[in-house]
């Protein structure tokens, strides 16, 4: 692994994101705030973040080598962790100390938001100074942005025609060369203009809808991402609003679909929602636990049909998406309709989204997989495979596939068995583990959405913060980090 090459995209990265730091200036200078806090929670890590950048660019003389996908991941992995370090400064200055204990704390809201995942530790939001919460809701825009920027090379061959399972070639061999050619650079754009656009339509709409400007920008910037940070402690249940609801669900269901469909459907291709396997799969799912919740929560008499089916509608959108946003205490609904949030909490948005978990492809090969199993049980000589549309997975790709699959059942069983080792509860060292690694926000138990994180040890937060990033970066990225053979290579 060329470890200058990766240091000079690092310095690359910090130096343009560290003109991030300037918008929250603004804001608190638009809303005088004090002018020494602002240069202290904003000012300083930005010089810290622009000259560090620098420093490695210059340090390493501008390699202009293309990465390696290993390379590739490896950067992106330290570049999130990095920034998610510099990002505690804002919190450490301008959240009083009663709200936070310190760097961890800081560390698990900053983490929270590079991630898209929405957790949160602070309470109190209502009255907050407005630039740390423009701060936390940029932090999960830039976050998103950073995940179609990383769907890129992925999605690459969807733009050849073919289907989108051909988009698993996440897993490429080590030695092959990511190549960002001028049609790769523009197709970047392109979904970063569509990322940009669904943003100003979205806070266009929440204004035009009765929001103001600063909760509509902030609640844009956090629905893109599938982030889930909120303004308001009571969340999009503030407003009691169902026209914002209905705004709301909709950019969160776009969030959660290939941004590579999005693009086909503004060339006029509007077809390839519906012939897309993914997308078909993921609707179903969401449309299967929207009845169970609506029909769950009306036959034990808690809503009357139409609330029911408002608020069951929002949560499973918003939670299937990895969103968080919540209308409801879902934590006070019956318990199979927790469970089925918690059920639909693995399955996130599809690939090439801005969503997290394991997404909707992973768990549709896993189902036809285990499907083909009694195939071949009851037909010996039969040669069958996995079909998405029209396109065949082949056996080392549903192989790869299920191993990404136990690797992030693991991993989530381990969080939870640190958390209960630290006295939390099995509910919720349960669901924080799942909603951390799967980048939703709240989970269940203390951690429900009228509730935080910040009850929590401080281990299980730094735990819960490793999930997140690990979750968010599909696994792998980060454990080339840990793997001396990768980086010797």
């Amino acid at each position: 692994m060329r470890l200058r090459v990766i240091a000079d995209g690092l310095g690359l990265v910090l130096m343009g994101m560290s003109f991030a730091y300037v918008l929250p200036i603004m804001a608190g200078v638009y809303f005088q705030e004090d002018k020494a806090l602002l240069f202290q929670a904003y000012g300083i890590p930005l010089i810290i973040t622009f000259t560090g950048g620098l420093g490695l660019r210059l340090l390493m003389k501008r390699q202009y080598e293309q990465l390696r996908s290993s390379e590739a991941m490896v950067l992106v992995a330290v570049a999130w962790l990095i920034l998610a370090f510099i990002g505690i400064i804002p919190y450490m200055v301008v959240i009083p100390n009663s709200l936070t204990s310190g760097v961890v704390d800081a560390f698990f809201e900053s983490m929270s938001g590079f991630t898209t995942t929405g957790s949160t530790i602070l309470s109190g939001l209502d009255s907050m100074p407005k630039s740390i919460l423009l701060w936390r809701s940029l932090t999960e825009w830039l976050g998103g942005m950073g995940v179609i920027v990383l769907s890129v090379a992925i999605l690459s061959r969807f733009f050849g025609g073919r289907a989108n399972p051909l988009l698993m070639q996440a897993e490429v061999p080590g030695d092959r060369v990511t190549r960002m050619a001028p049609r790769m650079a523009q197709t970047a754009r392109l979904l970063w203009g569509i990322y940009v656009l669904f943003t100003a339509m979205e806070a266009l709409l929440l204004l035009f809808l009765g929001m103001g400007a600063f909760d509509a920008i902030n609640h844009a910037f956090t629905t893109l991402p599938t982030g889930g940070f909120s303004t308001h402690d009571a969340s999009i249940a503030y407003w009691h609003n169902p026209a914002i609801e209905l705004t709301i669900m909709t950019f969160t269901l776009l969030s959660g679909t290939s941004f590579v469909l999005h693009y086909h459907a503004l060339r006029g291709k509007w077809r390839m929602y519906l012939s897309d396997p993914e997308f078909r799969f993921a609707i179903l799912i969401i449309a299967f636990g929207i009845l169970f919740i609506t029909g769950d929560l009306v036959v034990r008499g808690i809503y009357s049909l139409g609330d029911s089916a408002r608020f069951a509608s929002f949560q499973v959108i918003s939670i299937t998406t990895t969103t968080g946003y919540a209308t409801a205490n879902y934590a006070l609904w019956p318990l199979s309709s927790q469970l089925m949030l918690l059920f639909l909490m693995f399955f996130g948005g599809t690939l090439g989204s801005t969503g997290g978990a394991i997404k909707m492809l992973r768990m549709l090969i896993i189902l036809k997989s285990i499907r083909l199993l009694f195939y071949r049980a009851t037909h010996r000589r039969g040669v069958f495979h996995v079909k998405l549309g029209r396109v065949t997975i082949d056996d080392g790709q549903v192989a790869s596939t299920a191993a990404y699959v136990m690797l992030y059942l693991g991993l989530t069983a381990g969080g939870m068995l640190i958390l209960a080792m630290q006295g939390v509860d099995l509910v919720t060292a349960g669901s924080a583990s799942v909603t951390a690694i799967s980048n939703v926000g709240p989970g269940l138990g203390e951690v429900g959405p009228a509730d935080n994180f910040a009850g929590l040890p401080a281990l299980s937060k730094i735990v819960l913060s490793l999930l997140m990033w690990v979750g968010r970066l599909e696994i792998l990225g980060c454990l080339l980090l840990f793997s001396p053979r990768a980086i010797r290579e």
